[in-house]
């Protein structure tokens, strides 16, 4: 564990003083997992006080400062970046510790020999409700001689994006069934004679109405 937070750190600094910042996409959401890896052992593991990691930065910047200046010139850039992913983390990581430790170690039957699966509708509960990234609860169920059902998980997620779809559309008024042709259907429209709907004049301007 205090080989992994030192190569965090290392990496996440010199990272920061190129510019690169944290993010959920790209190559900042890998700058943002790494940081949230360093703080979850420092913290869960090692027993570190909140805030610990961002105290890390000074001391790879003297010990790589000579050799890397851009690191002595972007050092409080650097440590105001850390400080703040770090304390926006550290309550979601809290609630994540707790509920993962409360609702699921202690409530799976560890007497089996079966290799035990959180379900996922718990991990999705840790992502969704609770913020927890599911790449850490993957982590810490690893850790616990657990696995993750990552199926299940994607399934809530699709269950929940199906339901935020629903939502926009009834704010908007366009509740009901929607009118889907399949194959078939299209098929039998064609040898009725139907022909397809032109909506090519869409895309057509009307210049009339744009010197009106």
């Amino acid at each position: 564990a205090y080989r992994a937070v030192a190569d965090h750190a290392r990496t996440l600094t010199f990272a920061l003083a190129d510019g690169a910042v944290p993010d959920n996409e790209g190559r900042g959401y890998v700058l943002r997992r790494i940081l949230r890896r360093a703080t979850r052992y420092g913290q869960q593991i090692l027993k570190c006080e909140p805030g610990f990691f961002a105290k890390l930065v000074p001391v790879v910047v003297e010990t790589f400062g000579e050799a890397y200046p851009e690191l002595i010139q972007n050092q409080a850039n650097i440590i105001e970046i850390v400080k703040e992913e770090e304390q926006s983390f550290s309550t979601m990581l809290d609630r994540g510790i707790k509920y993962f430790d409360e609702e699921i170690k202690q409530t799976t039957n560890t007497q089996s020999n079966e290799k035990i699966v959180v379900t996922g509708d718990k991990a999705f509960y840790l992502y969704d409700t609770l913020g927890f990234p599911i790449d850490l609860t993957e982590l810490m169920a690893e850790e616990a001689g657990m696995t993750v059902d990552t199926k299940g998980f994607q399934e809530e997620m699709e269950t929940q994006k199906q339901r935020s779809r629903e939502a926009r559309l009834a704010s908007k008024g366009l509740t009901g069934q929607r009118l889907e042709l399949i194959a078939e259907q299209t098929a039998w429209l064609a040898d009725e004679g139907i022909e397809v709907t032109d909506d090519s004049f869409k895309y057509v301007w009307d210049e009339s109405r744009l010197h009106s």
